[in-house]
């Protein structure tokens, strides 16, 4: 996607102006021209313009009624949202449920309408008494990771992308740090393949640390159960894992990685992320920002440095995600909104360093330089 920024920054900005020599002004005023700058006499003008791309999603992210065991059957619940995938699924499930390990656990398996061969690999482990097989109509992966959810009866949940692999051992691994060290969250680093091949690995260093060293995924790591007691992924949404920086990683105490490669994250042509490229939908990455805006009091978080910055980070994500949208004027909108609700819920904080440039064009509103600085964030 980065790659997908220069080339967009060099076939329009660069046709205008070259960049050699530019202030930093003059760049913002470029990018504040090229985008275009309605004037919107209230918010709510601001929120129909991006409604005319697509209405927001009714999805909440708290639930209130999710029950937690207090004695826990197992050590580890792992669920894997099924649609669609048959391709893989086999090689995903072996690697879950062939886990090595002292620890209990079990493998909860739910089939979201699938309409190919998925259903029948499913089926072939029907009579395993550590898999929990939930067959359902087709109603997203949000919905189905929900319903895994309300199923947990255990002290960590994992979750597994049904076109992943689970690495020899994960389990294992991630579980002794995380008794060990009474965690609530334990990640190792993962590899990035392709038909085969490893095109990238994300690395992480052992021992305690922060959430800031985690990814915004769901998958891949294990984290206590019980804060699932009233957190959902939101029905309806593209980038649910949203609810992981926002919410989940504002209430976490303790977290722990590891330097071993626990998951293999495959790149899938078909899958839902690469196929919503500057689709109208990829506006939820807006949209869900709102949401959780809107329901952080329900989690009891309150506005804080560390909030200030995970936000100021996902709206340099949502920028990336919509640059290419149209209409163009969609990227004002969303500023607008955004300059009301930082300056009225984050006045009194900064956000961390590298995002201090986007932190003072939001407060000053200054179009152009929040365009230069969320494009900082996103190239980096």
């Amino acid at each position: 996607m980065a790659k997908g920024f220069r080339n967009y920054i060099d076939n329009t900005m660069q046709r205008i102006i070259s960049s050699e020599g530019i202030t930093h002004s003059v760049y913002a005023t470029v990018m504040e021209l090229y985008y275009g700058k309605p004037v919107y006499k209230t918010v709510e003008n601001a929120y129909e313009e991006i409604s005319q791309i697509r209405f927001k999603p009714s999805g909440t992210c708290y639930t209130a009624d999710r029950q937690c065991s207090k004695q826990p059957r197992y050590d580890l619940d792992i669920i894997i949202p099924v649609y669609n995938v048959e391709s893989y699924l086999q090689t995903c499930l072996n690697s879950v449920i062939d886990q090595q390990t002292k620890y209990s656990y079990r493998t909860i398996i739910i089939d979201d309408g699938s309409t190919d061969k998925s259903t029948k690999i499913i089926e072939k482990f029907s009579r395993n008494a550590s898999v929990l097989i939930i067959k359902q109509k087709n109603r997203g992966l949000s919905v189905a990771r929900n319903v895994g959810l309300d199923c947990v009866d255990a002290r960590y949940v994992l979750f597994v992308d049904s076109d992943d692999i689970l690495a020899d051992g994960a389990v294992e691994i991630l579980l002794d740090k995380a008794f060990e060290n009474d965690a609530d969250i334990v990640e190792g680093g993962f590899d990035t393949f392709k038909d085969g091949k490893i095109v990238s690995q994300t690395k992480r260093m052992a021992g305690l640390s922060t959430v800031s060293s985690l990814s915004g995924f769901a998958w891949g790591k294990v984290i206590r159960a019980t804060y699932f007691k009233n957190l959902s992924f939101p029905a309806g949404y593209l980038f649910e894992d949203t609810i992981f920086s926002l919410i989940l990683y504002q209430m976490v105490q303790t977290v722990y990685t590891l330097n071993e490669q626990t998951y293999k994250y495959r790149l899938n042509p078909k899958g839902l992320n690469l196929n919503s490229k500057q689709t109208p939908n990829r506006v939820d990455s807006f949209w869900i920002t709102i949401q959780i805006l809107s329901e952080l009091d329900k989690f009891g978080i309150e506005p804080s440095e560390s909030l200030y910055t995970s936000l100021l980070q996902q709206v340099g994500m949502n920028f990336k995600r919509t640059f290419q949208l149209k209409p163009r004027a969609i990227q004002y909108a969303c500023f607008r909104i955004l300059t009301d609700i930082v300056n009225k819920k984050f006045g009194d904080y900064s956000g961390a360093l590298p995002y201090q440039h986007l932190d003072t064009a939001l407060k000053n509103k200054k179009f152009g330089d929040y365009l230069v600085a969320c494009l900082e964030i996103a190239l980096r």
